[in-house]
């Protein structure tokens, strides 16, 4: 299926919207599961129709990521896996630390 260069813009444009929405809100400590997952879909279904690759897909998801939160995806997911596993071993240590930065 053939798209426009305004469908494609407009549908960018969407995904964008949604992508931020999303990562402000677990920015802010939200569960975010059901957006994620709506979000996801969303995004496949203008794979599918030819609006967006899946590598411009990733670039976009990265991008943003990165704008809110200031680390990439697997970064953060690093950091949180070492918070995790300091909560398991040393809780007072893990509380030490501002909840600001634990997020």
């Amino acid at each position: 299926m053939m798209s426009s260069q305004s469908d494609k813009a407009r549908f960018v444009d969407a995904c964008t919207t949604q992508l931020m929405r999303l990562y402000l809100a677990s920015k802010a400590g939200k569960n975010v599961d059901t957006d994620k997952y709506r979000v996801q879909g969303f995004m496949h279904a203008g794979e599918l129709m030819g609006l967006l690759t899946k590598e411009e897909a990733k670039t976009l998801i990265a991008d943003l990521h990165i704008n809110v939160f200031g680390e990439t995806i697997e970064e953060r997911a690093d950091r949180k896996r070492k918070l995790d596993a300091l909560k398991a071993s040393d809780p007072d240590a893990y509380l030490e630390i501002p909840a600001i930065e634990r997020r």
